[in-house]
């Protein structure tokens, strides 16, 4: 019995991690002029996350984040829904605000914002703790081959990262790759997040230094061979709200 129990638990440990692994993220990339910012946050924070609540309760996905750029960016705002797999993104039911017993043309934000892109990403590997993320530096690139950049993630620079965080205070980090759309009109086919619990941590992060650890611990990278032109963008977004 005792050894039907260990290996129950070996399994569930697998299964977790296979479905952190292979975690699904859809991004919905919003313009929201400042005049609207305070009223479009409110009707998102203070409605529409708890419709999301009640999809993630009743297992249809299983996080909703409310993220705004820090400084100036076309995107002003990325909601950010998390699933177990495609099927459970393809899954579009349970957003019907009645189910918290409001009527959808009273929290309806579509008159407040302009939707830029929706794109679906699967996350590749990464590192979480229990340390908040409040701001996370999302780095986004076109590799010359998505492959390599991802094997490179898990063999190298996960390690590189693992072994820093007690100087970088970094929180969560994940490589991600695009399922949905695709093409080279996009301008990014992966994209990596670095986590932190504060804006000057994240801006510590990204600043150039001289003696930099990451350089030396990285001397095998092929990244100049893999993604020559580097990260084609990279911000900074802060967390406003999340759930899950």
């Amino acid at each position: 019995m005792k050894n039907l129990t260990k290996l129950l638990l070996v399994i569930f440990f697998f299964l977790s991690i296979q479905n952190i692994v292979a975690q699904i993220s859809t991004h919905i990339y919003l313009n929201v002029p400042s005049e609207n910012a305070e009223e479009f946050e409110r009707l998102e924070m203070e409605y529409w996350s708890k419709v999301a609540k009640k999809r993630i309760d009743a297992g249809k996905m299983n996080g909703w984040g409310l993220l705004k750029a820090v400084g100036i960016d076309n995107a002003t705002h990325v909601i950010v829904n998390t699933f177990d797999s495609i099927e459970q993104a393809l899954d579009n039911t349970g957003w019907d605000p009645s189910v918290i017993g409001m009527d959808a043309r009273d929290i309806n934000t579509s008159d407040l914002r302009k939707v830029l892109a929706v794109v679906q990403y699967q996350n590749e590997t990464s590192i979480n703790s229990d340390e908040p993320t409040n701001f996370t530096v999302f780095n986004y690139g076109k590799p010359t081959s998505v492959g390599a950049f991802i094997s490179e993630q898990k063999t190298l620079w996960k390690g590189i990262i693992q072994k820093n965080r007690s100087t970088t205070n970094l929180t969560s980090w994940g490589a991600h790759t695009r399922i949905h759309p695709q093409g080279n009109s996009t301008h990014s086919s992966v994209w990596t997040r670095d986590g932190f619990k504060t804006l000057l941590d994240a801006m510590n992060y990204l600043r150039y230094k001289e003696n930099n650890s990451y350089q030396s611990m990285a001397k095998s990278s092929k990244m100049d061979k893999i993604m020559p032109q580097g990260f084609k963008k990279i911000v900074i977004r802060e967390t406003l709200m999340w759930v899950n």
